[in-house]
């Protein structure tokens, strides 16, 4: 027998001894209503305390030892996450709806997914974003307590701006990621800028600026760069906070797949 076929027996024989030693019920269960209801309250019970920075409701659900994971990326124990907890400034309104929660309920945890609807208003200024938050939580006798919380911010296409578009027929043409990679076409269309790496499902472009975008549906901003004598020589299109450079080229440049 080879030796990768005795390490897939090794691998096969370690699962089912795994699956055979694990404690019944560890898989999923249907939650009770009641346990749903709880989950319902308690997240709204959550979010409505961040604009007024009441702590007594976190403190009283997180477990000593909860880690939340901001929308930023920020990795924060319940100490520090209960002492930024401080409510809104001054100039500053919001409310939250929990939308479309679920929880599955294991024998000592449940993992609870929701989504945040936020309505902000920044000194008179109203923005709307939504979120999609996981908490996990641990049995404590008839209760629970969070031990870990992950929110993430809902990508959505912001509003167009009303910016001149005077300089938009230079933005056309072909931007290549040197020194052989794909093809990024653009083209104006009835005043609209569209874009793609397939001409024949281009995605419209949302103006920020006139010379800064986000394409439809995507995560970052395009922006397009021109030299002193304002011809456009390349595109920075920022892919979660990274630039990749696409330089414009002749058209009909062969396009690689």
């Amino acid at each position: 027998m080879s030796k990768a076929k005795r390490l897939a027996g090794f691998l096969v024989l370690s699962c089912a001894a795994a699956l055979a030693a694990a404690e019944p019920g560890s898989s999923a269960r249907t939650p009770s209503p009641e346990t749903v209801k709880w989950f319902q309250k308690t997240e709204q019970e959550l979010v409505d305390s961040i604009a007024k920075g009441d702590k007594s409701a976190y403190d009283r659900v997180m477990d000593d030892g909860c880690i939340v994971t901001s929308e930023e990326g920020e990795v924060i124990p319940k100490k520090e996450f209960l002492a930024e907890l401080s409510g809104l400034p001054p100039g500053l309104r919001g409310e939250i709806a929990i939308r479309d929660l679920t929880v599955q309920e294991f024998a000592d945890f449940a993992i609870v997914r929701c989504r945040l609807d936020e309505g902000e208003e920044v000194f008179g200024q109203k923005l709307e974003t939504k979120y999609r938050v996981t908490d996990t939580f641990r049995r404590d006798g008839p209760a629970w307590k969070m031990v870990a919380s992950h929110t993430s911010v809902v990508t959505q296409n912001p509003p167009a701006q009303a910016v001149s578009k005077a300089g938009w027929p230079a933005l056309a043409g072909s931007y290549r990621l040197l020194p052989n990679g794909w093809i990024f076409t653009v083209e104006l269309r009835d005043g609209k800028l569209y874009g793609g790496r397939d001409p024949k499902k281009l995605r419209e472009f949302i103006p920020l600026t006139p010379d800064a975008f986000v394409l439809s549906g995507g995560l970052g901003e395009w922006i397009f760069v021109r030299d002193e004598s304002g011809r456009v020589t390349h595109i920075l299109d920022y892919r979660k906070f990274e630039p990749l450079v696409w330089t414009r080229v002749e058209p009909g440049a062969a396009p690689r797949t």
